[in-house]
Formats: C-alpha cells, structure tokens, sequence
C-alpha cells in the first residue's frame, strides 16, 4: 500500500473514531435526560410520599395525601418528561424566543412584547383564589425540584441552544426558576391559539382596499347555512347571530363604502404582522382557520346501550413534536374537602391540573366555540401633541411601555409600546408601518383579568351539573363550547367566556374608528345569557365549531363558525344509531369518519364541464366514482383535493391577487364557491387576466380538472397511482430545531412521515396549509410546494377520548404522539402509529384499575 493509501486509511480511521465518539456523546446526553421511573427519589419541598405510577403506554397516575404534594409532583413529572418543551413555551409567552434562537426569532418577539401577554399573565394572577395559587406555586416548586437535580446536565436541545446562544455547553445552558407566571403565561399561547379574528380583520381591511368595494369582500364570507346544524337550538330570543342573516345573490349590488388606502408597502407590513401572529400558534393565514377547533358530543342514557351517558371530544391542534398534550391522573388518596381531587385526562406540559377529562362524578370536553373576542381600532394622534391621541374630542396621552429584548448573539433592542384605551398600538411590530394610520388592538384575555384557570380548578373537582356551570362562570379566553356528562345520565352544555358586548351594532369583522367612541366595549354578554342545556329532549348534544345558536339568540358571539359539516355528519350517525343503543365502540367510529361533506354539494355541478386532456377526465370520472371518503388509498379524495385547489384559485386568485394564498383553501372559500356554483355566469367566474375571454363557471372547472391532472401526473405517475395517502401525510416536527434544516438534527427529533386518512371538513378534521401552494409575496426565496407536498397535515385531532360514565374504568384515549418529549425515550413516537390507525388505549381511573395496569411505578419521597 502506498503512503496516498496509507493516508487515506488513517483519514477514514479518524472519523470513525469521531463519528463513534460523537455518537457516545449524544447518547450520553440523550440517557441522562430520560425520566427516572422506578424506586424512589428525594424532593425535599414536599410533606409526604408521593407514588407516580406508569402504564405501558406511559400514562401517569398520581397518588399523594395532599393537593400540594400532588401538584408538586406533576410539576416534577412533566419537568422529567417535557422540560424543552415547557422552556420553549416560556420563551414564546414571554417573547424572549431570541435570547435562544437569535435574530430569527425577533420579530416574533416584538409582536408578543407589544401585545404583553406576561404582562396580562401577571394581573391574572393576582386575581386568583389562595388555592388556586396554591397549585401553581406547588406546581412550580415541583418544575425547580427537578431542575435543581439536572442544571448542568440536561438534553440535546437544551445543549445546541447553549452552544447557538453563546450560553453554555455540553451541560445545557441553565434555566430560570419556573414561576406561576409562567404558566398562567403559557395559558395565553393557548388561548391566543383559539381566539378570534385579527387575521380577518387584516384580511378585510386589504381586501376592501384591493376590491374597491366592502360589499364585494363580504361576498367572500358567506353567512352560515339555514339548514346547517346550531348546538343549543333552544337558547333565547331576540337574535342578531350570523344565522339569522340574509343569503343575497353573490354580485348582489350594494352601496360603494368608504376604504382607506393601504400603500404595497403598507400592505406587505400588515401581512407580516399576520404572520407573526400566526406563527405563535397554529392559526391559518389572514382569512384562513387553518381547521383549529374539536368535535365533542355527549349522549344521554335512554340512547346508550348501557343505559349511562357517554361522552367523546377530540380537540383539532397543530402538529407537533411531542404532542401539545400529556395524560394523567391526580388522586388524593383519601378524597375529602382538605384534598378533593380525584381526576384524569389531559394536561398542557406547564400547567398543573387536568384540562379535559373526567373525576369520579363529571366528564367534560370542550371544542372552540369561535367567539369574536378582538378587535382593531383605527387611533388618531394629537396632531398638536404627538405623545397624546384624541378620544370624544379630548387629547389623551399614550400609555408608553419600553421593552428589553435580549438577542443571543447581538445587542439588546429596546421596544417602545404605546397604548391607547383600546390596547396596544401594532405600528411597532413593523417599522414600515411607522407613518400607517394608528391601529390599536384589543383582546379579552388582555383586557381583562382572566378567570381562566380558576375556572379549570374548580372543573377537576365539580361534582354536578350546578357545580360545572358555577366553575365556568369566570372562564375567560378563549370562548369555548363545554360539554358535560356524569354518573347519574345528566348531559349538559355550556358556552362560558369573555365576550364583548359592543356598542354601536359592532360585529368585529372590520377595524372601527377608535376616536370617536361610538365602537366601545360596554362590558361582557352574561354569563346566565350565555346558551346552555341541560337534558335536551332527544338525549344529544353536539358541537363542532358550528354556530352556537340560531336565529333566537340576543346578542353577537360572533360570525365566522364551521360551516357545520362535521355537526351534521356527528349528529347524522348518532341519529341512526341511537335506536340500537350507541356504545363507545360507535363514538369511536364516528370520530374516525373521513366523509367530504362539501363534496356532496360540489360534484353534482359538474355535469356539463368538459377537461380538454385525459388526465383532466381521469380526475373528473375519479370524482364521479368517489364514494367521498378520504382513507389513505382513496383515489377519488386525491383527485378531488387537487381539483378542489385550483377550482377555488381558478375563481380568486385574479381577483385577490397576493391575498389569494391566505383565502384559497379556507372554510370561508369553500362556502364562497359553493354559492358561486348555483351562479355559473357570476362576474366571479370571469379571469380578469384574459382579456379577449369571459369565462364561466365550466371553462373555470375544465381548467382546474385539466390542471389537477397534469399535477398529479407528475407527482404520482399514472392515475392508478393516485393514492391519498402519497400527499397527505404527517410529520412529527419538533417546532424549533427540528424545523432547523440540518440533517442529524431533525432525524434526532421528528418522527415521520406517515400516511393518514382524514381532510379538511371531515369530522376526522386533518387540516393543510395550502398557502405552500402559492409564491409568497413577502418572500421572494419561497418557492411553492408541488401537488405531492402542499397537503401535508398542519392541523389534527390532537387527542381522542370516549367514555360511558358507567365505567370510569373503560375510558379509551390516544393522544399523537407519546407522553415523552425526550427523543428515543420509549415513550417518545410510540402512539403515534396507533393514533393514526385510529386506535386508542386504556385510560384507568380507580385506584384498582391503575394498579393493574402499572408498568412502572417510583416514590417521590421528603
């Protein structure tokens, strides 16, 4: 062997050695961050021993003799298991993603600062109840225990960020305390997650400005359907609800409104302060609902087999890695008034308590109840005194807020926030907005005080229907719709939550203007006239972010629901069924359908149009087949999401231009088209980019037939291989570094793809961004995704849950991914293949039924 030979052999040997010694290094660090599951510890903050015991699945129950010991250790638990995740939320809530992720993050950082969510968080917390602060100060002392023991030798996360921040080294860098604050804090992501509609406002105000016509942009929303499904169709009188409204003609002509002019450069700022908004939470894009919202129904006895009431939720959350949720129960061992708690389902990683499940009386689910809880003033500076703004002709001085935001890697920037009387001023979110007119934002759960985790502790223990609702009362954001069941066959509903009363017949949907007083919030619809059942006849309730309520109800909640598909698909199999005696077994079933409720109302209007290439009439006779169901080898559900896609762009995207991508693909385009198809010669239809041509409703559907082939050719080859499944699929990604683009990286976190069934609008909701379809006029580097990628799963049904409440004990559960969020923990991807198989696992309640179902158990002892 030559000496090149030689040299090579040692090259070679040398980074075998490296690589293997960089590999011991992240196993090293990987095993030192796993969970200590058995034998016993030492948490010197609590009073008594503790037993966290573990099933197979890795669900915990906790067993302690006091609400604080309990309350600690579920602190310490989701510390073992989710501490990343726990610190990238603080980061979030408190805007301070830059001081882990630098530069990148700032923007982001700029927009949560201005709307001072922490700062919200705090005046919450000095609202609350001695007990309720009691758990979240023993919760937190829990988080530290665990953190005190692992500084400086904490996960692989925890150590690129040390290593990107400057912060640290193989140690990790090292965390903050956790505060109570911070959990009440990461409640506002949440809630922010759920809320209302800034995005619409945006998108209304730009497109009022691009159509010339208010008028015109409202036809883009069309009101909710007649003869689609409300959830309490006995609330009371005296309606102003979108139900009741009117259904003109689509190009019925109305009176030109008076629009203010956004500049392109204005415009641009404006549609990046929406996409910092949306990129704190799963939102879609400005007039986009990205699918966030739920299913649940309850069944009261006289329908069920067993002759109990039977409850299912399933909550529609972005993907990621781990899941958003993690299962447990909390059990005082001796359940008396001094320690009440004996609960189980879901928690969020950084709060303490069960956020949905069932104690040994109550079950309860909640869904999104879409409530319009913010809005957009439009400010007026002094013009005599730039420090002040006018409000009924008086000038008032700004309230004036200075942020420090600290940037790994750069100089702190300083933020400057100005408040007017309706809220934070967004011009400094962007500096090209700097001589936009002012506008002020408003939101209920910074508005006020918000009662939101009270209102959860009071749930855990709530014994009855009385006791569920007086819990509720002071539920603040964001508005959701609870459902209820117990052990003596009582099934209820209530929507609880902080929504506006505002005055001057405001709805919401457009920014107002802020100087003159005519738009204020007066106060907050009742909590005794916010709708709520108790035993409806016919023994059902359904909610599926569909209206609330119907033509009857008094006040405005709100106006942009769920076109009601999914109610009506829920509340249809449980009519069917409900005569044979509905068990479990068939709310599972429900929950797994994949049923395309719009494409009942879609594809008889094809009759007629006639595709000018073959793949075209093999996307058209593949719809016509189509049994409209969206398994993973459905062919037809391929072809008609294609189709679907650019039949919607093939009517707006001429018209909307740049606004195009965040409309195409959302609930309110479906219903848009919907309408338009019973108006085959509307101007809608005409592209005003041909000229010398006026098309109609067939010359657009033949365009999109035609181009939905030619793209799944392309994608997938012959049309016997166009399979659902090969374009929906979901990944498991971890939301800040495993979205970094660096190989080993995202190996080490993601999990994925895999092939799901289920679409957008089906009650088996898996919802797409299909703004990846489009170029992104704000960043030029953006290149659309191809037909092959752009359904890939952004929304899902996070978690499912059934149970008759005649057996605590046989409640099935799932959520998507595993309770661990420490990659190759066994715990760490093991559902998610059982979540999309649609199945689930046992959820053991009694002391009995957990014991038998332990796999693991350890002692948290003083």
């Amino acid at each position: 062997m030559g000496i090149f030979g030689r040299a090579l052999r040692i090259v070679v040997v040398l980074l075998i050695v490296i690589s293997l010694a960089m590999a011991g290094l992240v196993a090293a660090i990987t095993w030192r961050s796993m969970p200590q599951t058995t034998g016993s510890l030492h948490i010197s903050a609590l009073d008594g021993k503790v037993s966290v015991v573990r099933d197979k699945s890795g669900i915990v129950n906790i067993y302690a003799d006091s609400p604080h010991d309990l309350f600690l250790a579920q602190g310490y638990v989701h510390a073992q298991e989710r501490m990343w995740q726990m610190e990238v939320w603080r980061h979030i809530s408190a805007g301070r993603l830059s001081e882990l992720f630098g530069p990148s993050a700032l923007d982001t950082d700029r927009f949560v600062r201005t709307l001072d969510w922490r700062g919200s968080a705090e005046r919450d917390l000095k609202a609350l109840s001695p007990d309720a602060r009691a758990a979240l100060d023993a919760y937190a002392d829990g988080v530290n225990a665990w953190l005190d023991v692992h500084r400086g030798s904490l996960s692989l996360p925890f150590v690129v960020s040390a290593l990107q921040s400057g912060k640290g080294g193989i140690g990790g860098y090292d965390p903050e305390r956790w505060t109570a604050v911070d959990s009440l804090a990461w409640q506002k992501v949440e809630a922010w997650d759920l809320a209302g509609n800034l995005n619409s406002e945006i998108f209304r105000m730009l497109a009022d400005d691009r159509l010339g016509d208010p008028a015109r942009t409202d036809q883009l929303f069309p009101p909710y359907r007649a003869d689609a499904p409300v959830i309490d169709p006995t609330a009371s009188t005296n309606a102003r609800t979108a139900a009741a409204a009117p259904s003109p003609p689509l190009m019925a002509s109305a009176a030109a409104a008076a629009t203010s002019s956004v500049d392109a450069e204005q415009a641009a700022a404006w549609r990046h302060v929406a996409s910092l908004a949306t990129a704190t939470a799963a939102r879609g894009g400005l007039a986009g609902d990205a699918g966030i919202g739920s299913n649940n129904w309850v069944i009261g006895p006289a329908n069920s087999a067993s002759g109990g009431a039977l409850l299912a939720n399933d909550p529609h959350l972005g993907i990621g890695m781990p899941s958003i949720w993690y299962i447990n129960g909390l059990h005082c061992r001796k359940v008396s008034k001094a320690c009440p708690f004996d609960v189980v389902g879901v928690s969020f990683p950084g709060l303490p308590l069960v956020v949905l499940g069932h104690n040994a009386r109550i079950a309860w689910g909640a869904t999104n109840a879409k409530a319009d809880i913010e809005d957009l003033f439009l400010e007026k500076a002094d013009p005599s005194n730039p420090a002040n703004y006018l409000f009924r002709g008086k000038s008032v001085p700004f309230a004036v807020r200075h942020e420090e935001i600290k940037i790994a890697g750069g100089k702190t920037e300083t933020l400057t926030v100005r408040e007017t009387g309706h809220g934070a001023i967004l011009n400094g979110v962007d500096p090209r907005l700097t001589k936009a007119p002012l506008v002020a934002f408003r939101w209920a759960a910074t508005a006020v005080p918000d009662g939101t985790f009270e209102a959860i502790f009071g749930l855990n223990t709530a014994g009855s229907f009385d006791d569920f609702r007086s819990a509720l009362r002071g539920f603040g954001s964001p508005a959701q719709n609870f459902v209820y069941a117990d052990v003596d066959g009582h099934i209820g509903y209530q929507l609880p939550g902080w929504i506006p009363i505002r005055d001057g017949g405001a709805t919401g949907d457009r920014p107002v203007r802020g100087d003159d007083g005519r738009h204020e919030w007066t106060g907050r619809i009742p909590f005794p006239d916010l709708p709520w059942a108790l035993d409806p006849p016919g023994g059902i309730i359904v909610s599926a972010n569909n209206a609330p309520t119907g033509s009857g109800y008094g006040h405005f909640l709100g106006d942009e629901w769920d076109p009601g598909y999914r109610a009506a698909a829920i509340l249809g199999a449980l009519q069917r069924h409900k005569g044979d005696g509905l068990t479990p077994a068939d709310l599972r079933t429900i929950q797994l359908d994949t049923t395309v409720g719009r494409a009942a109302l879609v594809i008889p209007k094809l009759e007629g149009v006639a595709p000018t290439t073959n793949d075209g009439r093999a996307v058209l006779d593949a719809i016509r087949d189509w049994d409209r169901t969206c398994g993973t080898d459905s062919h037809g559900c391929a072809a008609y999401a294609a189709f679907e896609l650019r039949l919607i762009g093939g009517i707006f995207d001429d018209e909307l231009g740049p606004l195009a991508r965040d409309y195409v693909g959302s609930s309110a385009s479906w219903q848009a088209t919907i309408r338009l198809l019973d108006e085959p010669n509307s101007p809608w239809w005409d592209d005003s980019r041909t000229t010398d041509v006026h098309e109609t409703a067939r010359d657009i559907a033949a365009r999109a037939l035609d181009r939905a082939g030619g793209e799944l050719r392309a994608a997938l080859g012959d049309p016997a291989s166009w399979r659902w499944g090969a374009l929906h699929q979901a990944t498991f990604r971890e939301q800040t570094l495993g979205t970094s683009g660096i190989g080993p990286l995202d190996w080490y976190l993601d999990r994925g793809p895999v092939e799901v069934p289920g679409a957008a609008g089906a009650v088996l909701n898996t919802y797409y961004d299909l703004r990846r379809a489009y170029p992104d006029p704000d960043d030029p580097s953006f290149k659309p995704l191809g037909i092959d990628k752009v359904f890939g799963v952004s929304v899902l049904p996070s978690y499912r849950l059934t149970i008759d409440m005649s057996d605590l004990d046989g409640a099935r559960i799932i959520q998507t991914t595993g309770q661990s969020g420490n990659p190759f923990d066994g715990h760490y991807g093991d559902l998610i293949d059982t979540w999309r198989n649609g199945e689930t696992v046992p959820l053991p309640f009694s002391a009995k039924a957990v014991d038998k179902a332990a796999a693991a158990t350890v002692t948290f002892e003083p």
